[in-house]
């Protein structure tokens, strides 16, 4: 039994994730409308055995170099996978090959919101809408994070986005699946754009929900620090060789100058042992709320995806929780905005969206960075 369970009408947690899906690829056109139609005339969709998929994907790890932050597009080793179809399947067809491979999974789920969700085109992107209401949303969401977890390394990561519509849900689920020992951070990105309600404070916020599968997991610190305000560092009036630093008074017991910030000058001629130079730093630690902008209709960077992501937020989560070479995972890729800045950063990938315009708009996305992948889809197996 698990420490802590959310119950719903007809909830199943037994879920059967092997054995049904495979994986088809076009290794010729890399075309979406193939993708969609099936087989080809001139250029077959070929199929390939587990074997075969595991060598496009799954490669050694590179050594970190020490410009890991900002490889090249082609810094990932292998072909990367990019994959059409209900992303349940998908990683019940990467299961046999994956189970315990991926470093980080980021989930962007429909956040229950009962909407159809189309581009200003009116094109369709995606359906959010759930005829069974709130528990047929919450199995979608445990078998897909049931799943997830089996697909993560040990030392791996997964981030789970949604909003105030059903996060509180969702904590609990993960809670089910992980273990509430492994929840690591409740995430709030903020951001700005219309602000019309008078009835209640504006909802300008996403939740990110962060988990381990073990005590052990990749999250670096350093490359995620946050700039220091103006105000703190006016605080480093003194400076030497090494840089701009604070003199401060150590934590020794019963010393008059114990733990005091910005004492005089001469104290460190007249007692060195009770002084340390605090020196600033290149940023002050992360913290779990976000300040980042969306993509508005100015930047360079919009796809006309709705919901789309912007890559500053992303940049931080793959920062923070793989290394150079890791496995990334994005199963609700819509934009293609975790898969763009995995490639970038030089991390392999693989993405998923049951929906045309998402693959479409990833794929155009990825190509203008050349990134070398792999179009594929998921099929029922012979």
């Amino acid at each position: 039994m698990p420490e802590i369970e959310l119950n719903w009408a007809g909830k199943r947690t037994e879920v059967a994730e092997e054995g049904v899906w495979r994986l088809a690829f076009d290794v010729k056109e890399k075309s979406v409308e193939r993708l969609e139609l099936g087989v080809g005339a001139n250029a077959p969709l070929s199929l390939f055995d587990s074997e075969e998929v595991e060598n496009i994907l799954v490669s050694e790890k590179t050594e970190p170099s020490s410009n890991a932050q900002r490889q090249t597009p082609d810094a990932s080793p292998h072909p990367n996978a990019l994959l059409l179809g209900d992303n349940f399947h998908a990683m019940c067809a990467l299961m046999p090959e994956f189970e315990g491979k991926f470093d980080l999974i980021y989930l962007d789920p429909p956040f229950f919101t009962q909407k159809e969700w189309k581009t200003r085109e009116r094109e369709h992107a995606y359906s959010d809408t759930w005829k069974q209401g709130l528990p047929s949303y919450l199995q979608f969401l445990y078998d897909r994070i049931f799943v997830a977890r089996k697909l993560l390394s040990e030392t791996g990561c997964l981030y789970l986005h949604l909003d105030w519509q059903a996060s509180h849900y969702a904590k609990l689920i993960l809670d089910e699946i992980f273990g509430s020992v492994f929840f690591q951070n409740e995430i709030i990105w903020c951001y700005r754009e219309a602000i019309n309600s008078r009835k209640r404070w504006n909802r300008k916020h996403d939740t990110i929900l962060f988990y381990s599968k073990t005590e052990t997991y990749t999250f670096n610190p350093a490359t995620v620090l946050e700039p220091y305000s103006e105000g703190a560092i006016k605080k480093f009036r003194n400076k030497d060789e090494k840089g701009p630093y604070r003199l401060m008074g150590r934590g020794i017991t019963d010393s008059p100058l114990r733990s005091k910030r910005d004492i005089p000058q001469e104290m460190e001629t007249l007692h060195p042992e009770l002084t340390y130079r605090h020196y600033l730093g290149d940023g002050t630690l992360p913290v779990d709320y976000w300040f980042i902008d969306i993509e508005n209709q100015a930047s360079p960077l919009r796809t006309g995806y709705p919901t789309q992501k912007p890559e500053a937020l992303l940049e931080k989560i793959i920062l923070a929780s793989t290394n150079p070479g890791d496995l990334a995972g994005d199963f609700f890729c819509g934009s293609g905005t975790t898969l763009a800045v995995a490639n970038r950063l030089g991390r392999r990938w693989v993405g998923a969206d049951s929906g045309e315009l998402a693959i479409k708009t990833s794929s155009e996305r990825l190509a203008k960075q050349s990134a070398n992948f792999e179009l594929g889809r998921v099929i029922l197996r012979d």
